[in-house]
């Protein structure tokens, strides 16, 4: 899977995932993609995210300021060993860094055999979502566009994660495992079950974006890091 395609995977998920409470648009504009919510009667919309690749910050700048996207982040992806050139790039546009994260594709070939102490279950309808003690608490709600894993007892829930569909491929959003309960395997199992089922429903990769803590964590599941991605806004709102 090339970076193009990985990256629109992302946005295309990211957007869906935020559509919840309204609309979140995606529009691709020459090399940059836009996300940004739908028009409002008020007005007033959320932040936007750009997101870039392979061009200089000075450009994507300038292209934003044609597009008037108002207050957004940028989200420039490229290779590892550019981190620090696309940060004083972005530096000496009056620009602040933010956070930085991975992106990792899998190909689906071979899916890791993972378990735990307590079994995976996948969740089948809003009804079953709702009953999951502390879902509701953490403001997760079902989608019927997407897979939610989560592994759970009559007392509480451990852990979970999501996969959203995206053509051909799977985006993986939101592995979650509670601090008191890591380091049990709980996160691999998991992304093995999600990863199963992905190949099984005809998915051809899966896509995601990982903190720092994830980084090491998703190799061993058989993922390939292919860029970094720095995130990006401007000093003052």
């Amino acid at each position: 899977m090339e970076l193009e395609s990985a990256i629109e995977v992302f946005v295309r998920a990211f957007a869906l995932a935020k559509s919840r409470t309204h609309p979140y648009v995606v529009d691709r504009h020459g090399p940059l993609w836009v996300m940004q919510d739908a028009p409002r009667k008020s007005g007033n919309r959320r932040k936007s995210e750009v997101v870039s690749t392979g061009i200089n910050p000075d450009e994507v700048v300038a292209k934003i300021a044609e597009l008037d996207v108002g207050w957004h982040f940028i989200c420039d992806l490229h290779a590892p060993e550019d981190q620090a050139a696309v940060r004083q790039g972005y530096k000496d546009c009056g620009y602040r860094a933010v956070a930085t994260e991975w992106m990792f594709i899998h190909d689906l070939a071979t899916i890791p055999a993972a378990e735990c102490e307590r079994e995976v279950k996948r969740i089948e309808n809003a009804e079953s979502a709702a009953a999951i003690p502390q879902l509701a608490a953490h403001k997760r709600r079902f989608s019927s566009e997407s897979r939610l894993y989560c592994i759970h007892d009559e007392t509480r829930d451990y852990g979970w994660v999501t996969s959203i569909p995206i053509r051909n491929s799977a985006w993986v959003s939101d592995l979650f495992v509670h601090p008191d309960v890591r380091q049990r395997g709980y996160g691999a199992a998991l992304m093995s079950a999600l990863l199963a089922d992905d190949k099984e429903l005809g998915a051809d990769h899966s896509v995601l974006l990982a903190s720092t803590l994830g980084r090491r964590l998703y190799p061993r599941l058989g993922y390939q890091e292919i860029a970094t991605l720095q995130i990006f806004c401007p000093p003052k709102r």
